[in-house]
């Protein structure tokens, strides 16, 4: 990776994963999520099915789409 490049968007992307882990805590809070289940790791997986659409471009990612795969993957951190 570009030096130039790599540390400005390291911490774009943990600055974006740190309102996503916001988000999840406060969903804990309010009891929407499971206690025992790992936020990091379910940050890595939403995260995870953006940067594989856009980076492979399989399928466009309109917010209908979006919304349908946050949707499936919090179905899995419920109560």
């Amino acid at each position: 990776m570009d030096a130039a490049f790599e540390s400005p968007f390291r911490a774009w992307v943990e600055s974006r994963r740190g309102v996503v882990l916001r988000i999840l805590l406060r969903a804990r809070e309010r009891g929407e999520i499971r206690p025992g289940v790992d936020l990091d790791l379910a940050v890595d997986q939403i995260f995870g099915v953006f940067w594989y659409r856009l980076l492979v471009g399989r399928l466009p990612l309109d917010p209908e789409t979006a919304a349908g795969h946050m949707d499936q993957l919090l179905c899995g951190l419920t109560t």
